[in-house]
Parts: C-alpha cells; sequence; structure tokens
C-alpha cells in the first residue's frame, strides 16, 4: 500500500497524541488528520519510514489506538545548533481496526457538518 495520507481530505483539529517506538515515547498534537493518517507536531519526532503505536486522544474519555509508519519529516526549525531539525511528522496508518476507521470517519463528517452550519448561517 504506497498511498500517501495527505493527498486525502483533512480535517484541522488538534488531539494529543503519544507516539510509541522502538525509541521510546514522544507526546504530540495534530494537526491535520483523516482516515489514510495524520499530520503530527512534535519536538523529537521519530526517524523517517520508522514504525510507531499512536495512542490519538479523540475526547476527554475516549483514545483511538493505530499503528503507523512516518512517511515525511515536517516543520523545520533552527535548533540549538544552528542546524535545521524536523519538529513534527506526516504518518500513514498501517493498522487501523473497523471500529477506529468508523469513529475516524464519523469524526470527519461531524466536523464537516458543523462547518457547513457555520458556513450556512454566515449566508
Amino acid at each position: 500500500m504506497n498511498e500517501k495520507p495527505y493527498n486525502y481530505p483533512a480535517i484541522k483539529v488538534r488531539y494529543p497524541v503519544t507516539l510509541l517506538t522502538s525509541e521510546g515515547h514522544v507526546h504530540g498534537e495534530t494537526r491535520l488528520i483523516n482516515n489514510r493518517g495524520a499530520l503530527i507536531r512534535c519536538h523529537q519526532p521519530p526517524r523517517l519510514h520508522e514504525a510507531a503505536t499512536i495512542s490519538i486522544d479523540i475526547s476527554e474519555n475516549e483514545t483511538l489506538m493505530v499503528e503507523a509508519e512516518v512517511v515525511r519529516l515536517e516543520f523545520y526549525e533552527l535548533d540549538n545548533n544552528d542546524q535545521l531539525s524536523p519538529r513534527g511528522v506526516v504518518v500513514r496508518f498501517t493498522k487501523l481496526s473497523t471500529i477506529g476507521r468508523k469513529k475516524l470517519r464519523n469524526l470527519i463528517a461531524k466536523h464537516y457538518m458543523m462547518k457547513l452550519k457555520r458556513m450556512a448561517a454566515r449566508n
């Protein structure tokens, strides 16, 4: 499967996430998410092509667990040594349960419905 998550419609949401990798865990926050993957802002991102288990807090009492692969490094900033360092990643979901995928689709649909209502209210 060579699908790129950023080629699909995504919603701008900020969900707290924890990426669990072979190197340990990294805390971050989503910037974009769809049912294929996510753009995640984090201070010490995993390496390119690294596998991760990601815990996404989609509400105060609901967490979505997903297996993913880092497909791109993002948010380059200068570090203490004046070197450009990544501060985020694009991940492709490699394993998401049927229930998890359905929850994510419902969240995305709900987000778009709220957006349509706000647009209709303005007109």
